[in-house]
């Protein structure tokens, strides 16, 4: 079995500044800047001859090249404990064809669709008993965070192993948007 993800990538310096956000507070678990990357679809644990239908069927995705920028800054769940702490992205309607597309290259191959709907974001840590205070302090301090658009040329398909010491991303395949 093989757990695999989709995702595009973030260039090394927004990776650099977003994730020494994700260690500003404390009781966090911020996630390594070398992990962070804007994920379109989560497929999960796959058999390995289903992990190459998967890999032929991404070759069917021709959209144009875009750019975006990460703005803003929120939590998961909405309501409730706060779990996940995460930057959002502008301009995501050009991140939707996109994601839309991946959905439905995949439920060809009886890949089920994504039940909730797909807000894209970036996991800069995941929060564990953090002060509520302190963590509404840092939301409104960072309010206004943006960095600079940067392209998105491509879209990768990631293998994830878990470990002890956390999960080790491996890009399977690149696929070039044109």
């Amino acid at each position: 079995m093989i757990r695999l993800f989709i995702a595009i990538d973030v260039p090394e310096a927004v990776r650099k500044e977003v994730a020494g956000m994700g260690r500003a507070i404390a009781n966090t678990r911020p996630v390594p800047a070398d992990q962070l990357h804007l994920t379109l679809k989560f497929i999960g644990e796959v058999e390995g001859s289903r992990s190459l239908d998967i890999r032929d069927a991404l070759t069917e995705i021709f959209l144009p090249k875009f750019s975006i920028a990460l703005k803003g800054i929120g939590t998961f769940p909405p309501r409730g404990i706060p779990r996940i702490l995460w930057v959002g992205v502008e301009a995501g309607e050009h991140i939707l064809p996109l994601r839309n597309s991946i959905e439905r290259t995949l439920a060809v191959i009886n890949i089920p669709r994504d039940k909730k709907k797909y807000i894209p974001h970036l996991t800069i840590a995941r929060l564990k008993n953090c002060s509520i205070h302190h963590l509404q302090q840092f939301l409104a301090g960072n309010a206004f965070f943006q960095t600079a658009e940067f392209p998105v040329e491509s879209f990768h398909l990631y293998s994830s192993r878990l470990t002890q010491k956390g999960a080790q991303h491996t890009v399977e395949r690149s696929y070039p948007l044109i």
